[in-house]
């Protein structure tokens, strides 16, 4: 049996977190941190099929639910501050929610902007044990993603699609040298 927490971080007076912890009733070893995109909620489908099969498996999940594009102070912010803001508010959550529980390993699940946050914890290491990560849609336009991935010494999975806007068959092909990580271009048609 899991139980739901349900509440937010307040990180600063302009960033509160919304977050939702699914945790199982007894003590479990595992988690999967999620991150959405900016318009692709937790509740949206890949998200929740992912939740359900994490769960079944017996790994507590926590959705972090960010929302700094509703901020005013986010907006005018450099691409560098963004970084740092979108990084922040991740770490802040989980240290602050996670703080009393220890989780051997971490799967790290994001998508689209959630892989800048991923990207910047892949480097510092500040919340992760045993990570595995699970890049959707990863932003592999931004130097930050792509040198992440590519440099990675972390087991992952790159799921991308080839008509998406951030895809390119080059840096694909390049990801694909690295052997810790297992990507998956999905064909999309193109509709005229």
């Amino acid at each position: 049996m899991y139980e739901l927490i349900e509440d937010e971080v307040v990180r600063n007076e302009y960033s509160t977190i919304p977050f939702l912890w699914i945790r199982s009733k007894q003590r479990n070893n595992s988690i999967c941190i999620m991150l959405p995109g900016i318009s692709y909620s937790t509740q949206q489908p890949l998200f929740h099929y992912a939740t359900n099969l994490f769960a079944e498996n017996g790994v507590d999940i926590l959705h972090i639910n960010y929302n700094f594009i509703k901020s005013k102070h986010f907006v005018k912010l450099n691409k560098t501050e963004q970084e740092h803001w979108m990084y922040e508010d991740v770490r802040t959550v989980v240290g602050e929610v996670l703080i009393d529980t220890i989780y051997e390993k971490c799967f790290l699940l994001s998508k689209s902007i959630g892989t800048i946050p991923m990207a910047m914890e892949w480097a510092e290491k500040k919340f992760i044990n045993l990570p595995i990560g699970i890049w959707l849609t990863p932003l592999l336009k931004e130097n930050l993603v792509f040198d992440t991935l590519l440099k990675t010494n972390i087991p992952s999975l790159c799921v991308i699609g080839d008509q998406d806007q951030h895809y390119l068959q080059a840096r694909i092909s390049i990801l694909e040298t690295n052997k810790l990580i297992s990507t998956l271009v999905i064909p999309m048609p193109i509709i005229v």
